[in-house]
């Protein structure tokens, strides 16, 4: 898993998550998939979607984003969303 920001052009890859920028991007490779998921900003939550897969961080009541645990949303052609607990593997 990389997290980019897209500033310019210049593709850097973000340490923290505080560090993203509106034009951020995840790449993910998952379970045989290679998503590209742009970032998209909501209230109670962090989100990478493209409207079939939705990465998200929980964010706490205090305003910290919780980024141990992220959730991937698979949102299937029936409507139906399924649910992926992810742990972030440390590299």
């Amino acid at each position: 898993m990389v997290i980019r920001n897209n500033i310019n052009g210049d593709f850097s890859i973000i340490k923290t998550i505080s560090e993203i920028k509106p034009g951020a991007f995840i790449n993910i490779d998952w379970n045989g998939e290679k998503l590209m998921l742009p970032y998209s900003n909501r209230k109670d939550y962090l989100s990478f979607t493209d409207k079939k897969w939705d990465w998200r961080y929980q964010i706490s009541q205090n305003g910290l984003i919780k980024d141990n645990n992220p959730t991937l949303y698979e949102l299937l052609p029936s409507g139906l969303i399924k649910e992926h607990i992810c742990e972030i593997e440390e590299s």
